[in-house]
Order: C-alpha cells, then sequence, then structure tokens
C-alpha cells in the first residue's frame, strides 16, 4: 500500500512538474528594457559677440619667402552654446573689410581694392554655421557657408572652446577658430601667377571670439 501511495505521489509530482515546464514554455517572454535614454541637450545660451576683444587673423606668403600676418578687427555677430557643453555651438559672424590692418595704411588700402577684397562692391565678409561635429570636450568641426568678395562656400572650421569668464556685466564665453582657404577660390588671384609667386595662394585664418551671455529673464 505505501508502495503505491509513493508511486502515485511521484507520478503527480511529475505531471505538475510538466504543467509548470509547459506554463513557463507558453508564457510571453519578459519586456526588454531598453537603456535609458540620453540627457536631454540644456537650452543654449545665446551669446552677443565682444567686438572689442573678437578679430580674425590671416596669414599668407609673401614672395615665396617669410609670412606675413595681418588681421580684421572688431568681429560682430553673434554664437549660441549651451554652457554645460551638451551640444555644438552656432555662430553668425560678420567682419568689415574697412576693419583690416596689416600695419600700414598704404598695404590696408591695396587690400580694400579691386585686387583683393573689392570693399566698394563687397563690404563685409561673412560665416555662418550650419551643423557640427564634436571632437571632443568643448571641441567641434563646425560646418558653415563663408562669404568671401561674394562667393560663398561651404568650409569646416576647427572650433574650440576656450574658456567661461565671468566680468561685472555677467558671463563670457571664448571661442578659437582655425581653418584654411584658398584665396582664388573666391577671385583673388593677383599674385599667384601674374606676377608669379608675389602672394601664396593658402591663406589660414585664426577666429578669435569673445561674447558676453544674455542674462536670464527674471520670473514676474
Amino acid at each position: 500500500m505505501i508502495r503505491c501511495a509513493s508511486t502515485v505521489l511521484i507520478a503527480s509530482s511529475a505531471a505538475v512538474a510538466s504543467i509548470v515546464a509547459t506554463t513557463l514554455a507558453l508564457a510571453p517572454a519578459p519586456a526588454r528594457q531598453d537603456a535609458a535614454p540620453a540627457a536631454a541637450a540644456s537650452a543654449p545660451a545665446s551669446i552677443t559677440l565682444d567686438p572689442i576683444h573678437s578679430m580674425a587673423v590671416f596669414r599668407i606668403q609673401h614672395l615665396g619667402a617669410g609670412y606675413f600676418w595681418g588681421r580684421f578687427n572688431e568681429a560682430a555677430g553673434t554664437a549660441t552654446w549651451p554652457l554645460d557643453d551638451s551640444a555644438a555651438p552656432t555662430f553668425d559672424v560678420t567682419v568689415q573689410v574697412n576693419k583690416v590692418d596689416t600695419g600700414s595704411e598704404k598695404l590696408d588700402g591695396n587690400l580694400q581694392g579691386p585686387n583683393f577684397f573689392n570693399q566698394a562692391e563687397f563690404p563685409t565678409i561673412t560665416f555662418k554655421s550650419n551643423s557640427a561635429k564634436k571632437l571632443g570636450e568643448r571641441h567641434y568641426a563646425v560646418t558653415g557657408d563663408l562669404t568671401l568678395r561674394g562667393v560663398t562656400k561651404s568650409i569646416e572650421v576647427d572650433c574650440t572652446v576656450t574658456g567661461v569668464g565671468k566680468a561685472p556685466t555677467g558671463q563670457k564665453v571664448g571661442f578659437e577658430c582655425l581653418f584654411t582657404l584658398n584665396r582664388a577660390d573666391y577671385g583673388m588671384k593677383w599674385g599667384i601667377d601674374a606676377p608669379k609667386g608675389a602672394l601664396g595662394n593658402e591663406v589660414k585664418m585664426v577666429i578669435a571670439l569673445e561674447g558676453d551671455v544674455a542674462k536670464a529673464p527674471v520670473p514676474q
């Protein structure tokens, strides 16, 4: 009698195990837990460029010998950038051709003339960014449209946020942007073929920008 009860108990246990296994097999798989969404970028700060502390510096080879430097004073415009570096900066920058400064009034006048920047027809040089790729902390490859001497071309600019500081009037942000262009692409061919070798074609640019962060509105 005991043997029969044991046999029945074992058979019953086997049947229960079979039912449990079948139930588990038919049960829907647990929902997959997706990774947490990336944190949203902070709202970008609106930055007004300070023309006194913003400028464009250029370098070109002279007569196949030394490198000659000049600059455009008082770059103006705007930038945006979230101060926590959660997104790329954007730029809308303008320089006035009449602000070219080489240390020589005669040379400045020549650069403003028709062989070079042609100030009479094209008084400004502009850059407007439209996309960017992050290269590292506060470091971006910024793509945008450079308009020079009436010609607009897409260029890539190596741009670094150089710092976030404080002034009596509020926060300031600095940027340094580097790129190289061929001036012949913008119609400035004097000195390349005629007179041959007078000036190089390649121009290296360093854009130093500093701007004031707009203050947040006071809640009403």
